[in-house]
This record gives structure tokens, sequence and C-alpha cells, in this order.
């Protein structure tokens, strides 16, 4: 048995959890990379704003976009819905800078 293998340093195995968590955020879904590095509540809001953002966005996108009669432009006919759309995308760019300023943080420390 050879007890002389040290495991990975501390250093490279924490930089390798940042980048992870970065990636996750920054790229799959904001507040999961948060959420995996042990800040649970800060990760399922994050996760939350998310997807409620992604659901608004494309809950008035459809509504728009049915509720079209063909004689009458895209744009006028998207008029009542773009407020909604526009709270949508506010959720899910927050959730998204918050997730990736997190991640930042973990290469600081």
């Amino acid at each position: 048995m050879n007890s002389s293998s040290s495991p990975e340093p501390p250093i490279l195995a924490d930089l390798e959890r940042a980048r992870n968590c970065f990636g996750l955020n920054a790229t799959v879904l904001p507040g999961l990379g948060t959420f995996r590095m042990g800040r649970k509540t800060r990760g399922l809001l994050e996760m939350t704003a998310a997807l409620t953002g992604t659901l608004v966005f494309c809950v008035a996108l459809v509504q728009g976009v049915g509720g079209r009669s063909e004689d009458v432009p895209f744009l006028q006919a998207m008029q009542p819905y773009w407020g909604r759309m526009g709270v949508g995308v506010v959720l899910v760019l927050a959730s998204w800078v918050s997730g990736v300023r997190f991640a930042k943080g973990l290469f600081r420390s």
C-alpha cells in the first residue's frame, strides 16, 4: 500500500469548484452553481427568479402571438404584453448577474 500519494492541493480544488460554479451560473441556470457551493438560500432565490422570469416572458409571448389576427402587425399585437415581457427579462438578467458576481467572488477568495 502506497501511503506517499497525496491528495490534490486545496487551492486547486477550490479553483476548480469556483470554475464549476461560474460555468453553471453563467451558462446553465443562474443559481445552480451558487446552490452547489453551499449557499442554498441564495441559489434557490436565483434559480426561482430565473425560472419565473423565463415563464413570465414565454407566457406573455404566447398570449400575444395567440391573440393576434393576421391583419394586425406583430408589434402592434404585442403592445399590451411588452411590460410583462420586460419584467421577465429583468428577472432573468438580475438572477444571472447575481450568480456571476457570486462566482467571481470565489476567484478572489
